[in-house]
């Protein structure tokens, strides 16, 4: 029994320890949590930095060129069914115009892509670009499946049709009418 204090004073010393030991134990803990709390704020705008440098270089990559292509194939180009859009913009019969198409909507893949992947959100699209990928959609909803089966890839527009979903979901509708071909 020559660890049990007897004395009063032995005892208000080692409460004293205690409650040191006590509040540096606390201290730690609270450094550790504040630590975990900061790390994930770093890291949530980390990623959100990252989301927002992802959609620039989509965006930068949305220069004048991409911009007259795209306003051509909306609203320049007119078919009423796949045989006779091939027949006019095919890769074959026209492959100038096709290579539009083709960077149109490989544009708006990638697009849909990267809100697939989550790198980046549907919120960011620019609304200038929402009109043009609404009324893209819109355009070629008629030849849709005949392009899945030429490109042999019944998933080959999925990505688009996310984008165009997360789209509508955010209110964007097309500038185009309905009956409009």
């Amino acid at each position: 029994m020559k660890d049990v204090p007897h004395d009063l004073n032995q005892v208000s010393q080692l409460q004293i320890v205690l409650d040191i030991q006590s509040i540096s134990m606390i201290i730690a803990a609270t450094s550790i949590v504040i630590g975990v709390i900061m790390s994930l704020l770093s890291i949530r705008n980390f990623s959100k930095s990252r989301q927002a440098s992802v959609f620039l270089d989509f965006h930068r990559q949305a220069n004048l060129e991409f911009i007259e292509h795209a306003s051509e194939v909306v609203m320049e180009w007119n078919w009423k069914d796949a045989q006779e859009f091939d027949q006019k913009y095919g890769p074959t019969t026209n492959p100038k115009a096709y290579a539009k198409f083709i960077l149109v909507g490989s544009f708006f893949d990638s697009m849909g892509k990267l809100i697939e992947a989550k790198l980046t959100d549907a919120k960011l699209f620019p609304e200038s670009l929402a009109v043009f990928a609404m009324a893209w959609f819109e355009k070629i909803k008629s030849i849709e499946p005949d392009l899945a089966a030429q490109w042999r890839s019944s998933g080959s527009m999925d990505s688009s049709k996310l984008l165009h979903k997360k789209l509508r979901e955010l209110g964007y509708r097309s500038p185009l009418r309905r009956n409009q071909t």
